[in-house]
């Protein structure tokens, strides 16, 4: 795995979790909304679901499932952020922490450390590069994210 892709992860997590987050909403929604509807002269029922119950159980599941994910993010999020900041070089420090673990784009990035985008694009490939060196072990034998 390269570098890049493993400090990618962090997104895609954050990714993950925000669609769980949306689609437990969605379930939210869908149970607040139910109504009961009262028809005395309705004789034989066809169905004996129950909505509101059925979107209860897919929320306690989303959250326990969101719980796990938020746990295991942030856990790696740590762990990522202090194998950056174990590289000897405080533009690549700065560089990878803004672009993987704040998310910002390299042209944000080279306002934000007053240098150049051409030359932040060509500092974030030599990081990459000794963020690779430093963690060849680490990145050979890393799983994808889970």
């Amino acid at each position: 795995m390269t570098a890049k892709y493993y400090l990618s992860q962090l997104q895609l997590m954050k990714s993950k979790i925000k669609q769980l987050q949306e689609q437990k909403q969605m379930y939210l929604d869908r149970a607040t909304s139910i109504t009961a509807s009262f028809n005395p002269v309705k004789v034989q029922t066809s169905s004996t679901t129950d909505k509101m119950g059925d979107n209860v159980t897919k929320i306690v599941d989303l959250d326990s499932q969101i719980d796990e994910e938020i746990v295991y993010f942030l856990e790696k999020k740590h762990e990522i952020i202090n194998q950056i900041h174990n590289l000897d070089n405080v533009f690549y420090i700065q560089i990878l922490f803004k672009k993987y673990v704040e998310g910002k784009g390299l042209k944000v990035i080279s306002k934000e450390i007053d240098l150049s985008y051409a030359h932040v694009r060509h500092l974030h490939g030599k990081a990459l590069k000794v963020f690779e060196e430093m963690h060849t072990k680490l990145l050979n034998k890393k799983e994808l994210i889970h």
